[in-house]
């Protein structure tokens, strides 16, 4: 294993740079849905040289997948630390936010259009099953 690349310090606020510069550079290559996907990250810096990228989805840590590559190698030119590594964690409450039953998302249509739970009791549906 190497020893003799960079290993300067960093501070959060150089990582998020590089993931905001990042994000710019996936929109001007429209590359819209990983843009979306990834644009909701929160970043956290860790001991021992970790970088920590939480995700809310499992779609938004696919879409790090398919980039991991080239995120590390810009990362690790932009911070001028070729030693920290990632990790990648997913957002539990969010991601619980958003496996919904059925009858959460008939409730949360309920509070956006009243209409609608009247539409059900006059035609005797049962939306539940």
């Amino acid at each position: 294993m190497r020893d003799d690349l960079p290993r300067d310090n960093y501070t959060l606020e150089q990582v998020e740079n590089f993931w905001n510069k990042f994000l710019d550079r996936l929109k001007i290559e429209h590359s819209i849905p990983a843009y979306n996907a990834l644009a909701t990250t929160t970043i956290k810096l860790l001991d021992d040289n970790v970088i920590q990228l939480e995700f809310i989805s499992a779609s938004s840590e696919a879409e790090f997948d398919i980039y991991k590559s080239r995120i590390l190698n810009g990362l690790r030119r932009a911070i001028n630390n070729f030693y920290f590594t990632i990790d990648v964690k997913l957002s539990e409450a969010e991601a619980k936010s958003h496996i919904l039953t059925t009858k959460q998302k008939f409730e949360a249509f309920v509070e956006k259009n009243p209409t609608i739970l009247k539409l059900k009791e006059e035609f005797g549906l049962d939306l539940y099953e």
